[in-house]
């Protein structure tokens, strides 16, 4: 434990010198972030209608930061393994005994970070277009649960696409509808009570689903399909069992890395 976190201590120094410090990729990320923010927003109002705007600014502003989280599972932690096999560092970090969990988590502190920003910046822009979003807490305990389920998912979603980036070396058409069309598609963007009953059926078939209901009905911006309560329930047991899953589903490409070598490695 104690070399796991005095890894995960090195990791977290390292990206914060190279990422923060020496590059300009922060000004330039949160500035391409809020113009690429401010072109999925804006034509939200468009598509949308029977809301006030307060309701529609909060659900778009929840619509975003779930987005937002996906995204940075996706680039912060699974490519990670990507751009460490880029550098031909990987081999050494598992060579020298380390854990690979050490480098996700070293990564977590500036990870939330990024996203703190980024969603500042989401919440300036739907208040400047759409109107100061409106968002209640009408249910801490279903929020609490919510935003647990929410990180568990996400770092077993990190763990499931590093793991398909190590057995492909590439991120192609699977690594594409597992990284972003299946979260969103199942609920990440716009209510399940909104969709069609067949991509009901099929969202509450995935763990993605269920933490997004439980944010957005503890914050009163809809209801879920089913009962709150089943909800938490069966969020709880699809987040855990996803998250052991997925654990030792990176586990067993690491070895078969180890046994095969590392293969190619491309973006697309």
């Amino acid at each position: 434990m104690r070399n796991l976190i005095k890894s995960a201590k090195a990791v977290l120094v390292a990206y914060f010198v190279g990422e923060l410090v020496r590059s300009k990729g922060l000004a330039y990320g949160l500035l391409s972030l809020a113009v690429w923010l401010s072109m999925f927003i804006v034509p939200a109002s468009l598509f949308i209608k029977g809301e006030t705007e307060s309701s529609l600014s909060a659900g778009v502003l929840i619509g975003s930061a779930i987005f937002l989280a996906y995204s940075t599972a996706t680039w912060d932690w699974a490519v990670l393994l990507r751009w460490l096999m880029q550098l031909g560092i990987l081999e050494y970090v598992i060579a020298s005994g380390s854990s690979i969990f050490s480098h996700y988590l070293g990564t977590v502190p500036v990870s939330i970070a990024w996203y703190s920003m980024a969603l500042a910046i989401a919440y300036t822009i739907v208040s400047v277009f759409l109107g100061p979003p409106k968002v209640v807490l009408v249910d801490p305990v279903a929020f609490v649960i919510g935003v647990v389920s929410l990180l568990i998912v996400l770092m077993a979603y990190s763990f499931m696409l590093g793991g398909t980036l190590l057995a492909a070396g590439t991120a192609g058409p699977i690594i594409e509808f597992i990284g972003w069309i299946l979260p969103i598609a199942t609920g990440g963007l716009t209510p399940l009570s909104i969709m069609p009953k067949p991509l009901q059926v099929v969202a509450y078939l995935t763990p993605f689903s269920y933490p997004a209901e439980l944010l957005r009905y503890s914050l009163g911006i809809s209801n879920p399909v089913l009962e709150p309560s089943l909800v938490v329930i069966l969020g709880a047991t699809y987040s855990t069992i996803f998250l052991g899953l997925s654990s030792i589903y990176l586990k067993h490409q690491v070895r078969r890395m180890l046994k095969e070598g590392v293969r190619s490695v491309a973006l697309f």
